[in-house]
């Protein structure tokens, strides 16, 4: 055991020499930092992807209100759209048009742990109060893009057939599919039930609806979409399941936007990982990102915005070979990103770079750091034992103008603190 340890100690100092070569000033870098206040996301922006370099970390949390307040008040954006199922976020946006309930208890029924914490709660108490001094049609609206949990989308399905007394659908495979019970995987027969399932709700739905489409009924027929797209997810091997779900997430994310352009300004704010807001995949495995789509879409109107830190902690899930379990876990990490240490120099250790902005005449030697590849954090929620000490398997080492058109850059983060 003491020899283990001993390695391990010696693996963590030599592949973390990195680190003491990134903590230096650059000048150059301190001088161009913008402050966070004064982020300016060019006006033919229609998307706005604010990235996240650790799903556990607070301080990118805060980051979505801050972010999404300057975007409703300077641009007039209406939406914000975060890393959860579609149908998972239909309470939240029922909260913040002033439905009951209580923010709290909202953001912890929602599937991602990640997201039962006080920073998440904030932000619908402030989109809440927000909605409540301005007229109807400037309404924020909160939504999902992801479609991996449809248990909160199915329920909010048959509670809108109840209350429009829509009868005659049949749910069985659908709530077979759903329950926390069912110890085995829905077979090729089920999945197909499932799928026709939803195609006789939707029938219905827009039959009893006819032309009369509220926002409940359109949220409805999304769900039944949405659905059929999580049956769809997981069929295929690793590499086909993340460009699947990437590519989903993007379908959805067009809808929304789509929809807004129809009731609201025709502007939204994404909130998710780096890794699906990023123009390209952060390695080799990831060769689909949502982010990646939706610029090729829609071009200069996406704007990816990431994020990355220098030293902090993140929360994080992981498996516990000792009690057979997953638990939640704080791990301290550095990235080794010379460009983030730089915010230890700048009032509120952050600043904020758009990467359009710089040329070889304002600032050459951070035009060629920008523009090669400098290491860069990147957890997500797995991470478990020799981990901690391979570096790569949480850093990116790219150039961050290929990943986004500005970044926001923390000196330091804490882990958040998700009440279950």
């Amino acid at each position: 055991m003491v020899i283990i340890v001993i390695i391990s100690a010696a693996l963590g100092i030599g592949l973390n020499y990195k680190t003491v070569l990134a903590s230096h000033k650059i000048k150059e870098v301190v001088e161009a930092a913008v402050p966070f206040e004064q982020i300016e996301i060019p006006d033919n922006v229609q998307i706005v992807g604010l990235g996240e370099a650790s799903h556990g970390s607070k301080e990118f949390q805060k980051s979505k209100l801050e972010v999404l307040k300057m975007l409703v008040e300077k641009k007039d954006y209406r939406a914000i759209v975060v890393e959860a199922d579609f149908g998972d976020c239909l309470a939240a946006n029922a909260y913040v048009q002033g439905g009951d309930g209580d923010a709290r208890e909202i953001v912890n029924n929602m599937s991602f742990v990640i997201y039962h914490t006080e920073e998440m709660a904030n932000i619908l108490e402030w989109m809440r109060q927000y909605n409540s001094s301005v007229s109807e049609d400037k309404r924020l609206r909160f939504y999902g893009f992801d479609m991996q949990n449809p248990e909160q989308g199915i329920k909010f399905l048959t509670d809108y057939l109840g209350k429009n007394g829509i009868t005659g659908t049949d749910l069985t495979a659908t709530n077979n599919y759903v329950d926390e019970n069912r110890t085995e995987p829905l077979t090729d027969e089920q999945r197909a039930q499932v799928k026709n399932e939803m195609t006789q709700v939707k029938k219905a739905v827009e039959d009893a609806a006819g032309e009369n489409h509220d926002f409940d009924t359109i949220c409805a027929l999304k769900v039944t979409d949405n659905v059929c797209t999580t049956i769809d997810y997981g069929m295929q091997d690793s590499q086909e399941m993340s460009d699947f779900r990437d590519a989903s997430m993007a379908d959805n994310v067009s809808w929304i936007l789509d929809l807004e352009k129809e009731i609201g300004s025709g502007k939204i704010m994404l909130a998710g990982h780096d890794g699906h807001i990023a123009k390209k995949g952060q390695s080799a495995f990831m060769k689909v990102t949502m982010g990646g789509v939706l610029k090729e879409k829609y071009g200069d109107a996406y704007y990816s915005l990431g994020t990355d830190f220098f030293k902090g902690k993140s929360n994080i899930r992981v498996f516990s070979a000792a009690t057979d379990e997953y638990e939640r876990k704080d791990y301290y990490v550095t990235t080794a990103d010379p460009i983030a240490y730089q915010a230890k120099y700048v009032d509120g250790k952050r600043f904020f770079m758009d990467f359009g902005s710089l040329s070889p005449e304002n600032n050459a030697k951070l035009h060629t750091m920008v523009n090669s590849k400098v290491s860069m954090g990147s957890l997500g929620e797995g991470f478990m034992g020799m981990y901690y000490l391979i570096h790569s398997s949480y850093r990116v080492n790219m150039a961050p103008t290929e990943l986004y058109d500005g970044m926001i850059f923390y000196y330091e983060v804490g882990a958040i603190n998700p009440q279950y």
